[in-house]
């Protein structure tokens, strides 16, 4: 692995970690497209694979410094969305290797593209400090949704469950990254143990099934060595200003996405 290559994917960790802090996306979200042109000899699998540990490591990160700081969340809807999650996640993983790379394409371009506009449009909502039973069941469902599409296309769920999660009631605007990094940590179990499971056509470095684990502790480390940092640009931006942010930066890596595969 070239020093150029060692210095970019170090760069991704700060930027993933920046990206879980504040926005509540994983960084699978930059992870994916970036993967898809440092490597384009991987399966789509292997980089989804690879991305998913890099988010779940991020997130892990991130739960510390929120625990240290003493956010507050509903840990039974966290618990339920999570099981959600888990089932839509296993499902997209398992369709994955049925479907041609044009479909996950489409389906991550589609999907991030639609939620963009939804986040940058989208009114504030009424605060409700409660989480009803039909906010949880509704939370499920949308987790489940998000899981799908995370465990298809490997984007870790984070991009699509934080502007979801944003759409319920009972979830403030700062308790958005929270529960969406634990979320991706727990949701993201099953599909890693199936990616570690599976045999990898494709071999490059330090690796278990469709892991790369030399890509992985470069992208982590540097992230969790840059997690203050993270926390300290969170603490100055307002919600209303994130939301934006939020949206036109999945937008604008949708539209890389598309790019790069009509290059390619």
């Amino acid at each position: 692995m070239s020093l150029q290559l060692i210095l970019i994917l170090i760069l991704c960790g700060v930027m993933t970690n920046i990206m879980s802090a504040i926005f509540g996306i994983g960084g699978g979200v930059l992870m994916v497209p970036i993967l898809y042109t440092l490597f384009p000899q991987f399966p789509l699998q292997m980089i989804a694979a690879t991305s998913l540990t890099i988010v779940m490591g991020s997130s892990f990160i991130n739960l510390i410094y929120f625990y240290k700081q003493k956010v507050s969340i509903n840990y039974k809807a966290m618990l339920v969305w999570s099981v959600g999650m888990i089932i839509g996640v296993q499902l997209g993983f398992e369709l994955s290797f049925y479907v041609p790379d044009i479909a996950i394409i489409s389906v991550f371009v589609i999907t991030l593209s639609l939620l963009a506009i939804r986040t940058i449009f989208s009114k504030e909502n009424a605060m409700n400090q409660q989480t009803t039973a039909d906010e949880t069941i509704k939370g499920m469902g949308l987790s489940t949704f998000g899981g799908f599409i995370a465990g298809m296309t490997g984007i870790g769920g984070g991009s699509i469950m934080a502007p979801l999660i944003g759409q319920l009631k009972s979830v403030k605007a700062h308790q958005i990254a929270p529960y969406t990094n634990a979320m991706m940590f727990i949701g993201g179990l099953g599909s890693l143990y199936g990616y570690l499971s599976k045999s990898s056509p494709h071999h490059f470095g330090w690796q278990i099934g469709y892991v790369n684990f030399s890509i992985v502790i470069i992208v982590v480390l540097s992230a969790f060595v840059t997690g203050f940092l993270s926390m300290k640009i969170r603490g100055k931006l307002s919600p209303h200003l994130v939301k934006k942010l939020l949206g036109i930066i999945l937008l604008v890596i949708s539209a890389y996405m598309l790019l790069i595969h009509a290059i390619k």
